[in-house]
Formats: C-alpha cells, sequence, structure tokens
C-alpha cells in the first residue's frame, strides 16, 4: 500500500511541476489540477494492467518520477512534437523532449483466433471488438489498434482501442463518439465461416450497428450492413470510421501515410514536425457542387467565395507503410459517398499517424430563409446501401506506394474487369475550339475560332512538322459555340461550316489516321442555353431550389452572377439527348465522344420529386457510356474518376499533382502507376503551362501523353467571351513548340508502347527514374546539375532513357 502511495506522490509532483505539459494542436492547455483528475484516471485504468511488476520495480519507477519533477523547466512557448510519446513528453518550456515515467507497453489484447485460411490468422479482442492479423508464413502482424505505452491517458486508450468511430447529430451540429466511450455501451460478437460479425449497442444515443469482419487471401475486408444500423433515439447517424487506427505508426517508425489527393501524396513519419491543427479529410471524387458550404470558404444569401483550388481524389483508396510492413485500403461499397482520413501524429495528443475511410450517411449544408441568415441542415434519411472497404496487406519489398499501386491495379483488372486499351503510344491530344458567342452593348456577336476547314488546314500544318500521331477533340461546334445550346449539340454550327463540312473534317482527319472526337456537355448547362426548361432539367439541394453552379471572378473568387450555369438530371439529359444524339455523330464519322464533367464532377440530386444519390447518377452516366461504345463510338473524360475505368479509351487532363497540403511531404504517381498501359491518359495543355520546363519534366515522370487546346484564330478575339482560361491559343505560335516536344517524346513514347511502371524512385535529390515493364528506365533530373545515374548521364533540367533486357 505504501508503494503505491509513493508511485501516485511522484506522479502528482512530476505533473503539478509542469501545468502546461504538452498540449498537442487543437487541444487546450491544461492546468496542473486538470491532470491530477487525469492521473487519478490513469492509476484506476492500470490497476489491472501493472499488477505484474513488484513492490520493487514500482519505488524504483516512483523515485525515477520524482527525480525528473525536479528537472523541469519553466514553461514557455513549444517549439517540438508534443508526440513522442515512446521517448517521453515535450516540455512546453524548452521544446525538448522530456523522459517520463513509462510501465512500458499495454500487451495485445486481440488474442482469441476467429479463423484462418493457407496464408493468415485472424485474431480478435472480445472487450474491444478490434483485430490482430497474422502472416502465417512471415509472422509479420497487422494491428487494428495500436499497441500504446501504459502512460497513455485512458480516454485516449479507448479512442485508439475502438474499432469503430461514430459521428451524429440530433439538429444543431455534428458529435463525434465511438464505441467504447460510454460504459453503458454493449457488444456482442457473432462467429462465422469467414470472421465475426460484431454488433454494437450504443445505449445514451439508442444507436445500432452492425460490422463485420471477412478474412481473405489478400487481408481483411469490412462490411457495415445497411439494415444493421437502427436509430431508436433522437440521434441520427452522420458517418462511420472503421478501424480508425489500423496499422498506425509513431513518429519514430520509417515509412509513410499515402493519400490519394491528386496523382497521390505522402505525409511522412516524423519523430518532430510543426503543430498540425488537422490533418486530412477529403470526399472520394470530389465534394459535391450542390453542397454550397462544401465548396466554399465564405456563404451569405447572395454571394460566395470558391475554396482555394486543389486536386480531387479519383481513386477510392488509402493506406500507409511502416518498416516493412503495410496495407492498400480500397472502397469497394459506398465509395461515392465516402471520405478518406488521414491524420499525422499529435492531433488529440495521440503521438500515432493513422489512415482510414469514413462512410458518410447524413450530409449538411446551410440554407437561407428570409433575413435568418444562416441555418445548419442536415439530410433527413440516410444515404442508402451496404458499406466494405478491403484491406490488402503488403510487407517486405511491396510496402511502400508503388507496392499499393500495384495492389489495386490488380483488384481493378481481376475485380472490375479492366481490360488494357490500346492506342498508338506517342499520340498527342489536341483541342480545337470552334466557336463562341461575345456579348455586345446591344446583342451578341458569335466568334469563329476555328472553322472546320481551317482545322483541315491545321492537319496538313502539323504533318508538315512531323505530327501524324494525333487525336483532335472539337469543341465549341454547335450553335452558338462554347456555353451554348448545350447539352443540345445539334444543329452543327453553319458559321463553322455546318454539317456537311464537319463530315468532310472528319473523313478528312479519318484519311490521315487521326482519330477525331467531338466534346459533349450532359452535365452543365449556361442559364441562357435553349436546350433546357430549368425547372425540370436542373438538379436541386438542400432547400429544394435550382442548384446554381456560377463562374468566379479570376482575382477575387467570389462568384460571377453573369456567368449562372445548372447540374443537369441525367435522366431526362440520357433520354432526350445521349441515346439520339450518339446516331447523329456517327453518321458524321467521328471517333468518339470525349464526355464534359462525367469524369472529374459528381453530384446529387435533392429534388422531392426525384431523389438521386451519386452513385445512382454515376451509373447512369455509365449506362449511357456503354450505350455509346456499343455503337462503335470511343469515349473519353477529363481527370478519371475511378467508376469510369473499364468504360472509357482515354483520360484528358490526368492529375500530375497533388495539392501540396502543409502536412504532405511528397508527390507521388499512384495514379499513373495504376492506369499506365491500362487507359491512355494526357498531361494539361502544353500552351497553358504554369513552368514550361518542370510541368514537361513531370510529364515525362509520370509518363502522360501530350496535349494542346489551340485554335485559329488569334486568342484575342477572346476578350469580353466566357473563356479564361485560354490565354494563349492561336496555333501558328505553338506549331513549332508542339513539333518539338512531339519529336522529342515519340521516339521515348514508343520504347514505352503498352508497357506498366513497376518503380518508381527519387535516386537522388530531384532526380527520379520510372522503371517499366519492359525493363526501359527513365531518368528525370529538375535540378541545375548534370547527374549520373547507373552509367546514364542525366543531363541538368532533363531527362535520360536507358533500355532495359525487356520482359
Amino acid at each position: 500500500m505504501k508503494s503505491k502511495w509513493t508511485f501516485f506522490l511522484a506522479l502528482v509532483l512530476w505533473f503539478s511541476s509542469n501545468p502546461y505539459f504538452g498540449s498537442a494542436a487543437g487541444q487546450s492547455n491544461q492546468t496542473s489540477t486538470e491532470w491530477k483528475g487525469s492521473i487519478q484516471l490513469a492509476l484506476e485504468d492500470t490497476k489491472t494492467t501493472s499488477e505484474e511488476m513488484d513492490t520493487e520495480s514500482i519505488e524504483d519507477a516512483a523515485v525515477q518520477g520524482a527525480e525528473q519533477a525536479e528537472k523541469i523547466e519553466e514553461p514557455g512557448e513549444v517549439t517540438g512534437d508534443v508526440s513522442a510519446a515512446d521517448e517521453g513528453e515535450v516540455s512546453a518550456g524548452t521544446g525538448k523532449v522530456q523522459p517520463i515515467l513509462s510501465l512500458g507497453p499495454y500487451p495485445i489484447s486481440a488474442t482469441k483466433k476467429v479463423t484462418e485460411n493457407e496464408k493468415l490468422e485472424l485474431y480478435i479482442d472480445e472487450k474491444t471488438g478490434n483485430i490482430r492479423l497474422i502472416d502465417k508464413i512471415t509472422g509479420k502482424e497487422w494491428l487494428g489498434a495500436p499497441q500504446v505505452d501504459r502512460t497513455t491517458m485512458p480516454n485516449n486508450k479507448k479512442y485508439m482501442d475502438s474499432p469503430l468511430h461514430i459521428k451524429y447529430t440530433e439538429g444543431a451540429d455534428t458529435v463525434q463518439t465511438h464505441t467504447l466511450k460510454e460504459k453503458e455501451n454493449e457488444l456482442t460478437i457473432e462467429y462465422t465461416e469467414q470472421g465475426a460479425k460484431l454488433h454494437f449497442l450504443l445505449s445514451v444515443e439508442k444507436l445500432e450497428i452492425s460490422m463485420e469482419y471477412r478474412l481473405l487471401d489478400s487481408g481483411l475486408e469490412v462490411v457495415i450492413p445497411e439494415e444493421s444500423i437502427k436509430e431508436t433515439g433522437t440521434a441520427r447517424i452522420v458517418s462511420l470510421e472503421p478501424l480508425p487506427f489500423f496499422n498506425a505508426a509513431s513518429g519514430q517508425d520509417k515509412g509513410a501515410l499515402f493519400i490519394p489527393d491528386g496523382s497521390g501524396a505522402l505525409i511522412e513519419y516524423k519523430k518532430d514536425h510543426p503543430m498540425f491543427y488537422s490533418g486530412y479529410s477529403e470526399y472520394v471524387y470530389g465534394s459535391d457542387p450542390i453542397y454550397v458550404s462544401a465548396g466554399h470558404s465564405s456563404i451569405d444569401a447572395n454571394s460566395r467565395k470558391v475554396n482555394p483550388p486543389k486536386e480531387n481524389i479519383a481513386m477510392p483508396v488509402f493506406g500507409n507503410y511502416r518498416e516493412d510492413v503495410g496495407f492498400l485500403g480500397i472502397v469497394t461499397e459506398g465509395d461515392y459517398d465516402a471520405k478518406i482520413n488521414a491524420t499525422p501524429s499529435g492531433i488529440r495528443n495521440i503521438p500515432l499517424y493513422r489512415v482510414s475511410s469514413e462512410f458518410v450517411y447524413r450530409k449538411d449544408d446551410v440554407i437561407f430563409i428570409g433575413s435568418s441568415g444562416q441555418i445548419p441542415f442536415y439530410q433527413g434519411e440516410r444515404i442508402p446501401g451496404e458499406r466494405r472497404a478491403q484491406y490488402v496487406l503488403l510487407q517486405g519489398e511491396d510496402a511502400d506506394y508503388v507496392g499499393m499501386a500495384k495492389a489495386y491495379r490488380e483488384y481493378l483488372t481481376s475485380s472490375k474487369g479492366v481490360t488494357p486499351i490500346t492506342e498508338d503510344a506517342s499520340t498527342m491530344s489536341i483541342r480545337l475550339v470552334g466557336g463562341i458567342t461575345r456579348d455586345e452593348i446591344i446583342g451578341k456577336t458569335f466568334i469563329e475560332m476555328t472553322t472546320f476547314r481551317e482545322a483541315q488546314e491545321m492537319i496538313d500544318h502539323f504533318a508538315k512538322e512531323g505530327m501524324t500521331n494525333l487525336r483532335i477533340t472539337l469543341e465549341g461546334y454547335g450553335k452558338d459555340g462554347l456555353y451554348g445550346d448545350q447539352p443540345k449539340h445539334f444543329p452543327i454550327s453553319k458559321k463553322l461550316g455546318g454539317e456537311k463540312d464537319l463530315q468532310e473534317l472528319t473523313a478528312y482527319a479519318k484519311g490521315h489516321g487521326i482519330n477525331l472526337y467531338v466534346e459533349a456537355n450532359y452535365a452543365r448547362a449556361f442559364e441562357d442555353s435553349g436546350g433546357i426548361r430549368k425547372n425540370k432539367d436542373g438538379i436541386r439541394g438542400m432547400d429544394r431550389e435550382l442548384a446554381v453552379s456560377s463562374g468566379y471572378e479570376v482575382s477575387s473568387g467570389w462568384n460571377d452572377n453573369s456567368e449562372i450555369f445548372y447540374w443537369l438530371k441525367p435522366d431526362r439529359i440520357i433520354e432526350k439527348y445521349v441515346n439520339k444524339e450518339k446516331d447523329k455523330f456517327k453518321k458524321l464519322g467521328v471517333a468518339g465522344i470525349q464526355f464534359a464533367y462525367w469524369g472529374e464532377t459528381l453530384f446529387s440530386d435533392l429534388d422531392p420529386k426525384s431523389i438521386s444519390t451519386r452513385q445512382s447518377i454515376a451509373e447512369k452516366w455509365i449506362n449511357a457510356v456503354d450505350t455509346v461504345r456499343a455503337a462503335e463510338l470511343q469515349t473519353g473524360v477529363s481527370y478519371g474518376n475511378a467508376y469510369t475505368y473499364g468504360h472509357i479509351d482515354n483520360i484528358d487532363h490526368a492529375p500530375l499533382d497533388s495539392s501540396h497540403f502543409i502536412f504532405s511531404d511528397e508527390t507521388v504517381p499512384f495514379y499513373q502507376i495504376v492506369l499506365r498501359g491500362l487507359i491512355p491518359y494526357t498531361a494539361s495543355p502544353t500552351n497553358l503551362r504554369d513552368d514550361a520546363v518542370m510541368e514537361k519534366l513531370r510529364m515525362i515522370e509520370y509518363g502522360a501523353l501530350p496535349s494542346m487546346r489551340l485554335t485559329y484564330q488569334p486568342t484575342s478575339q477572346l476578350q469580353r467571351t466566357m473563356e479564361d482560361e485560354l490565354w494563349s491559343s492561336e496555333y501558328t505560335y505553338w506549331t513549332t513548340v508542339a513539333a518539338e516536344e512531339f519529336g522529342q517524346l515519340q521516339e521515348l513514347y514508343q520504347h514505352l508502347d503498352g508497357a506498366a511502371i513497376t518503380d518508381h524512385n527519387e535516386i537522388e535529390s530531384q532526380v527520379y527514374v520510372t522503371t517499366y515493364s519492359n525493363g526501359t528506365s527513365v531518368y528525370v533530373n529538375y535540378s541545375t546539375k548534370s547527374f549520373e545515374a547507373d552509367g546514364v548521364d542525366v543531363p541538368a533540367l532533363g531527362y535520360a532513357v536507358h533500355e532495359g533486357g525487356g520482359a
């Protein structure tokens, strides 16, 4: 008894001498009085877990704690990492890590064997419902709940041990809880042939949720059945986050979190890093544009300021790796309304890096009624559907972002039926802008930027420069051109030459071995379009009003009320236009249709007369794409969201960068490793690059095809039109540049024809090597000094190719 009081006194002395001990990002500093209460909780929690310690060791530990308490420096500004729990805690006075009294780590609690297969064993903790996976051959382990030090505060220990985190609302705001938070919560486990089914009862919130574990040859599947969710009180589920700490890592581990931000990004584990107030939390396929608050930083009844630009998530994946153990998470069902979360260490005073998926069941927005200002509003009904995620276990050399990308590629080809699309390896994509209207003092003027006969001249000009492997896409070829009567694309503009000249152009292009596409916009129409009836064709938001999609001032980011667009209901548009126009396009001889917005923006429809989820809208688009392909027309999209894979022949403007969030450390070509050799993808237009040298090198490093967006007439003709992105387009200025780039890359890409990326590494600061399945390696040097690698000289701000033995 005496030894226990000695131990308690030492802890009180140590904590009370440091009133600002270890506050983390987003957490308030706690006084010594508050810490004393936490200490008492910690002692109660460790009574049963520290019984194996003898009296002598407890007294020794208490003495060490008392001695350390005498060394605490005065409080001041925190400058270090507050998350180094294994080494100690940060002194608020110096920012230095100070050693603290440690009782050692908690033992692994998932010890009951549930099931096994030829490769893996699944264990469960019957008190918490969390899991452990073991490779039967290598002995490697993947923990659902991290093994943490016994000094961890009890509330954080329960938070980390909970296999399911829940967000709910009772109308005013969102509250976060978890399955172990309340003593009244109940857990029952039903064992199955594949694993186990957990049933959670949250007594206080009156919520019931089931979650299933299913052991697979590749790892684990987690399923949340729709019918298992019951809301018997006033609480309504907003989201569910399964296994939030799966394979979590400390700052001392070697590895990184992977997030699918644009082409992909890594958050590397660090013992010391700045204080972060939040982590990564983004919607798969981007946020839904009908929810105003999701896309804007400032909102009132009439004005909206758009969020700063960032990349979207095109693939529903996430993962991490530490040392030689990692995993790839794949959201296989429920991805249309899911988030990917990644949290650096230190947040919530938890010294761990973790990544997970979050399934959203209700979304919220703000609405305006009269002069009442912003009113928060939640969806009444849950977004329906079963939720599933697979955890593909990786180890050894596969435990990195390259191994993750290969695992997702394998999933696409084996489970989703995605097969390689054949396109000439050195094809350049060129978009030609036809016409556009310009507002005048009285009326409008149609500006002819590229007629169909001028397009033939451009083909001849390209051919003289040696540019023959082309894919040309026409924009703005209908009545009133760009932003005209869409989604109605007929009649073809007579001012550009009409159907007769367009048919001649398609035949001329075909004779020169060129695939000529037309871009079709069946998703977003200008308010003056004669092709829509707004009240019937437009989708609606939470306030049941038409969901407006405005343009924005380039300089300020505020909405421009002179440019109002509406998102369109797919049911009406597909039946009215897509199914009819595809036959007309084929009659004109076009090779394919490039669908605007369908591969980059996904929305829902909250019209009470015809509610549609993001999943149902995406499925309708894909069915329409399949109908077009069945008519022997090729199809393409921009950006390339994953639901389009297996249904398209090319992707324009593929993401070649990440958003560079403050907590991200490195951009990686995850997207490209997945798709290279499966679906051809292009970089952003050469003539619209911000940094001509660096973006060209990035295109080469990532194996993307070149592209351009051009006009026949001078760019100055676009003044006072709605086109504010095409600031340098006259083809005569760019033909020589394009031909030079085309000539350089043609030989390179012919070496890579159909080859997949098998490896990617930074071999020296700013020097990268991309290795392909045929043995070819491409070295890219972003530095201003030449570099020699593997006997290959890589020039400064240049690249070099090394041909291998083939595979």
